[in-house]
């Protein structure tokens, strides 16, 4: 069974003189964690992000139409402003057999 993936947190990064979201993998918990103990605010650090397969055409979000692609994002402790605990995800599976199909 693999992983399944999902954006648990949302940072708010300042990145030049615009607010971005980040979406991360990271618990909020590990989030307020690393941003209380680690000292210095030109301190990096690193958290798997969301990013749109052609980068170029900004940031994932949920709404952009795409699934993401995970990678590394390394920033310093500073340009994190915020961040929200996003709700888990809701999965509907359906298992039953419909006998008047063909397959």
């Amino acid at each position: 069974m693999s992983d399944i993936k999902y954006p648990k947190t949302e940072l708010f990064v300042v990145l030049g003189t615009k607010v971005y979201p980040l979406y991360t993998t990271a618990d909020p918990e590990f989030v307020h964690d690393v941003l209380t103990r680690v000292e210095g605010r030109e301190r990096l650090l690193s958290f798997e992000v969301a990013i749109k397969k052609h980068h170029g055409g900004g940031l994932w979000h949920p709404n952009c139409g795409e699934e993401p692609i995970w990678t590394n994002w390394t920033v310093q402790k500073r340009t994190i402003k915020s961040y929200l605990e996003l709700p888990k995800p809701k999965v509907n599976i359906d298992y039953g057999y419909y006998e008047e199909e063909d397959f």
